[in-house]
């Protein structure tokens, strides 16, 4: 089974668009914190890699339930499964001492400045060692497609038949929502030519110029790695992510601050997250959500910020509200 990841919050998990047969992790904890703040933070390096069709190099957040509650430590998981017993999300703690990013995401910066909104960029880099688990020195990354007018919103979403996010939302209005492209699998690279004819032209670029690594070109694309809604309400924030796992599934890496709880909301699993460790870090304090709807094969956050901050039992209320909605 392959594994999606969201990166952390620093790269903005909207732009999280690659597929890729690798492992990777859901970090999720520095992109709450952002919100939690009320800014919005510059990229990090940091890739977002989602499996099954993987999404590489930003993150968005861009994002159902036994009752019972966990304290996270290192050896203890939550996970939550389909009806055929496969874990599609699986929740424990981070790794203290993780390894130094990828190489191939240092060039994260100029394949965004390359891109348009919404664009999916196909690209080949000379000289360094491709990202665990690539099959292909042909690598892809996404550019957010951000739309303030929800009728054309909804036209993007029913268009590519991602779910729908509502225009409202717990009593907040749409500000705007985000798109990212999909990248091709594994599968769809070896039966479309048009893959195996663009790293074809890539790599004869590069024999032409010595003079650069990154050689790249927009592609057309046809699903989703992920969508996403911002709702506003006089100061206060909420945001809505869908990540599309496309038979993959997802593991969150959490920070020690971070404490957890499954539940059950309108007969759904869903896991609260918060900081609540004032020993580890008494400056912090942030919730959110997350889910997976099994129809849709798509995880789910919500998160609050802003001057104000929904409580625990607003936060349930609203996801009981979207669940009922269709997500």
């Amino acid at each position: 089974m392959e594994r999606a990841g969201i990166g952390n919050e620093y790269q903005d998990i909207r732009d999280a668009a690659v597929r890729e047969e690798q492992l990777s992790v859901i970090e999720v904890t520095d992109r709450v914190m952002a919100r939690v703040r009320g800014t919005e933070q510059k990229r990090s390096p940091r890739g977002i890699r989602f499996a099954g069709k993987t999404a590489a190099f930003t993150g968005m957040l861009v994002m159902l339930l036994l009752i019972t509650v966990t304290a996270y430590a290192a050896s203890e998981y939550i996970q939550i499964r389909n009806k055929a017993g496969e874990v599609k999300v699986q929740h424990q703690a981070e790794n203290p001492n993780p390894g130094p990013p990828a190489a191939y995401n240092k060039y994260a910066w100029k394949l965004m400045d390359f891109a348009k909104p919404g664009e999916l960029i196909a690209y080949f880099v000379r000289g360094e060692k491709l990202p665990e688990g690539a099959e292909s020195a042909l690598q892809f990354a996404g550019k957010e497609l951000r739309l303030t007018d929800y009728p054309a919103f909804l036209g993007e979403m029913n268009k590519l038949k991602t779910p729908v996010l509502p225009k409202e939302a717990g009593g907040y209005e749409f500000k705007y929502g985000t798109i990212h492209p999909g990248s091709p699998l594994a599968a769809e690279r070896d039966e479309n030519p048009l893959y195996r004819q663009t790293l074809d032209e890539l790599m004869a670029e590069a024999k032409q110029n010595t003079g650069r690594n990154l050689f790249m070109k927009a592609i057309p694309w046809t699903e989703a790695a992920s969508i996403g809604g911002k709702y506003t309400r006089e100061g206060a924030v909420i945001e809505i992510g869908a990540t599309l796992l496309h038979g993959g599934n997802v593991q969150v890496m959490l920070r020690p601050e971070v404490a957890a709880e499954k539940l059950e909301v309108e007969g759904r699993e869903i896991v609260y997250n918060h900081a609540d460790k004032p020993e580890v870090r008494p400056d912090i304090s942030y919730h959110y959500l997350n889910w997976y709807n099994e129809q849709q094969d798509a995880y789910y956050i919500v998160t609050t910020y802003g001057d104000r901050k929904l409580t625990k039992e607003q936060l349930l209320d609203l996801a009981g509200e979207l669940i009922r909605g269709g997500l």
